[in-house]
């Protein structure tokens, strides 16, 4: 401990320096990037305005705030509900309260990840995983942006919980409202469905028609379905922008940097079949090692953080903030080097992830330089979309490593003895939050 302890000290003081020098830098950010856009888009719905379809920026410009290219909401409709109890506070009183909140899920979280108890952890191994992942530049980018990726972070570990508790159904109905909320943790029910785990992705689909009936009465029928549009907009405006680390994003740019922006209908074909092609790659990456191991009891947390990785990857348009979720996979990486039962292609991998985009993401800021684009600067910002890949590679290679016989084998990992599951399902979902918390 006492040769650990100097490393500890200044990994924490670090952290603790650049969470302090974040937080005074915040302020600022209750009228720009992203918080604008979710403020307006709530004041243009009170005022029986469309977000989706509406200029936010003359709303926006009247309080004072910066708009660029995104002038229309991209948020899903639950998430535009959700947000509009914000819009009857100031703008900056509004945006304190956000940073709080994502703070509070965050450090919730982190704590739920990286408990002993849970993780397998050593405390001080658990310590230092804290102040690494405070240090973590998809989580400066989420407060930066104001984004609310830790309140996903959260869902996602509840629902490790819930099945780690063998409480099935509070799982389906939290990945129900992390879909509704931000719309690729759907794509988490890959893992269910290799499993034929059913009941939680019954569960899941109650969920979604709860909330999709809650978010039409909310905003009425037309604005929701306007969605379709605010993403389509998205995607056409934002596909060239480098932070868009989605696997798409990142084949539509290489194939924009060999052939040039304008390509004839045969290299269209090709590029949507490239496309294509990769995704089923990185699904069949990830049903592969959950087919392999479904015979195990209870939560497979390495298959479960392989497909929080690809959800990331797969998701039609996915920014460096979404990269935070990487810390589900990485932890339990920790925890198995620390125990040195690992296969140390998927540490390096996610060491090398974790540099690379501390060391790219910013470069996005720079591209508004014509010089610097010019000198190569939008190919080294692509290192953002190749610490993503390299993310999914060691959640891949940690999935398929035979040296963890079963996860059991760690610390703190015994096999959890399950009670039989509750059929009802709100009994079920509130009678799992105690349990989340130590």
């Amino acid at each position: 401990m006492v040769t650990w302890l100097p490393v500890l000290l200044t990994i924490w003081w670090l952290a603790i320096l650049h969470t302090l020098i974040l937080a005074v830098n915040l302020p600022q950010r209750a009228y720009r990037y992203d918080f604008n856009v979710f403020y307006a888009s709530a004041i243009a719905f009170r005022h029986g305005l469309n977000p989706y379809t509406a200029d936010l920026m003359p709303i926006g410009q009247s309080l004072g705030m910066r708009f660029g290219s995104l002038i229309h909401s991209v948020d899903t409709p639950t998430a535009l509900l959700f947000f509009i109890p914000f819009s009857f506070a100031s703008p900056m009183k509004a945006h304190l309260i956000w940073s709080m909140l994502n703070a509070a899920a965050l450090l919730i979280a982190l704590i739920l990840l990286s408990r002993p108890k849970y993780s397998g952890l050593s405390i001080r191994m658990a310590l230092a995983i804290g102040a690494i992942a405070l240090l973590y530049a998809p989580i400066t980018d989420n407060f930066i942006f104001s984004q609310r990726q830790p309140l996903i972070l959260l869902l996602l570990v509840l629902i490790m919980r819930s099945l780690d508790k063998g409480q099935e159904a509070a799982a389906g109905l939290l990945l129900a409202l992390a879909g509704a909320y931000r719309a690729f943790p759907v794509l988490i029910a890959g893992y269910f469905a290799v499993r034929r785990q059913w009941r939680p992705l019954i569960f899941m689909g109650v969920g979604l028609v709860i909330l999709g009936a809650v978010t039409i009465a909310g905003l009425g029928l037309t604005v929701c379905l306007s969605y379709v549009q605010g993403m389509r907009f998205a995607m056409t405006t934002f596909t060239f922008d480098p932070a868009d680390v989605a696997l798409r994003g990142f084949l539509i740019r290489l194939y924009s940097y060999v052939f040039g922006l304008r390509m004839d209908g045969h290299l269209e074909v090709l590029q949507r079949i490239t496309i294509v092609s990769a995704q089923i790659i990185i699904v069949a990456l990830a049903a592969w090692p959950t087919y392999q191991r479904r015979q195990q009891a209870g939560l497979d947390r390495r298959a479960f953080g392989l497909w929080v990785a690809a959800a990331i990857v797969l998701s039609p348009l996915s920014w460096i903030h979404y990269m935070l979720l990487l810390l589900i996979p990485f932890v339990e990486i920790g925890s198995a080097a620390e125990s040195q039962k690992y296969d140390p292609r998927a540490l390096w991998a996610a060491i090398v992830s974790y540099v690379l985009i501390a060391m790219t993401y910013r470069l996005r800021e720079d591209l508004v330089d014509p010089i610097r684009w010019a000198h190569g600067v939008r190919y080294l910002a692509e290192g953002s979309s190749v610490a993503l890949l390299l993310g999914f590679l060691a959640a891949y290679w940690f999935a398929v490593d035979t040296t963890l016989t079963a996860d059991a084998e760690k610390p703190g990992h015994a096999p959890p003895v399950f009670a039989p599951p509750d059929r009802t399902p709100l009994k079920s979902f509130f009678s799992a939050l105690p349990s989340f918390f130590p």
